[in-house]
């Protein structure tokens, strides 16, 4: 799991590095542990201003394939204080992205949801919002 952000893919990167030499599967040579790629906090907005790491850029750093995206979502934290998983939440965007990405472990196809900015009204494109 990690945040588009510099310093999470970095540590992510150097945990990664560990998990491929130092764990008892590498030492005794039964192969690697299975890596996946969980996105989370993700904003297409910020993406497209530069602001934030795009999924492309993420991968291409860690080099694993990607199990989800979840998208930034206020929900996550109301669901957090609240004691509920934010996979509950029907109407949650970050809970159905939580939701694909265990069905994809899982083995199910399932589209990327969640990547896309919105696009901006009428409105905000004329005067600039």
């Amino acid at each position: 799991m990690v945040n588009p952000e510099v310093s999470s893919v970095r540590d992510s990167d150097r945990i990664l590095g560990l998990l491929s030499s130092k764990t008892r599967r590498a030492e005794l040579g039964e192969g690697k542990v299975q890596e996946h790629l969980l996105l989370t906090r993700y904003n297409p907005a910020r993406v497209q201003n530069g602001d934030m790491m795009s999924l492309a850029d993420v991968q291409e750093i860690l080099g694993i394939n990607v199990l989800g995206v979840i998208p930034e979502s206020e929900g996550v934290l109301a669901a957090s204080n609240s004691g509920v998983p934010v996979i509950l939440d029907e109407g949650s965007n970050a809970g159905l992205a939580y939701e694909d990405a265990v069905a994809r472990l899982l083995g199910q196809d399932r589209p990327m949801r969640f990547m896309d900015a919105p696009r901006k009204g009428l409105m905000s494109r004329l005067f600039g919002g």
